[in-house]
């Protein structure tokens, strides 16, 4: 009998622990789960007002292509996010030489590039060109409003 009472107390104490284990652990992945939930909204907050830049259209673009048998032209419309809008006015100033550039990178694309979902490549190179021109600031961003490949 005196045995069964210390089976009774380790049993107990070791329920005990368990109970404490599961709680700890309970609390911790509550804790966690929360306080990184609200640091995700925070940042979705910040890039919420990022997201919000000046824009300039830099215009409607048809271009033959030039090496590639499939593909004949493109149409584009295309704008670019600037990073301050102080830059719209350097842009206007340089219309001719930004039409020259985004012309000659779009006759110069091959078919993979044209083709790529999302056209991420041809937005990326379109960017940098355009940056070369800029002496008050950079494009930030280029968008496709219309995209039309055939």
């Amino acid at each position: 009998m005196a045995e069964e009472g210390k089976m009774n107390y380790k049993m107990l104490a070791l329920i005990v622990v368990l109970v404490i284990i599961i709680t700890g652990v309970a609390s911790f992945t509550f804790f966690t789960y929360f306080s990184v939930s609200n640091d995700e909204k925070e940042e979705k907050e910040v890039q919420s007002i990022e997201d919000i830049r000046p824009t300039y259209e830099a215009g409607s673009y048809t271009v033959n292509i030039s090496n590639n048998n499939r593909i004949n032209f493109i149409r584009a419309t295309i704008v670019f996010e600037l990073e301050k809008s102080d830059l719209a006015k350097e842009l206007d100033k340089r219309t001719s030489q930004i039409r020259d550039r985004v012309i000659s990178t779009l006759r110069s694309q091959n078919q993979e590039i044209l083709e790529e979902p999302g056209s991420n490549t041809i937005k990326r190179i379109v960017k940098e060109k355009i940056n070369e021109l800029l002496i008050s600031g950079e494009i930030t961003n280029v968008w496709f409003t219309e995209l039309v490949v055939q």
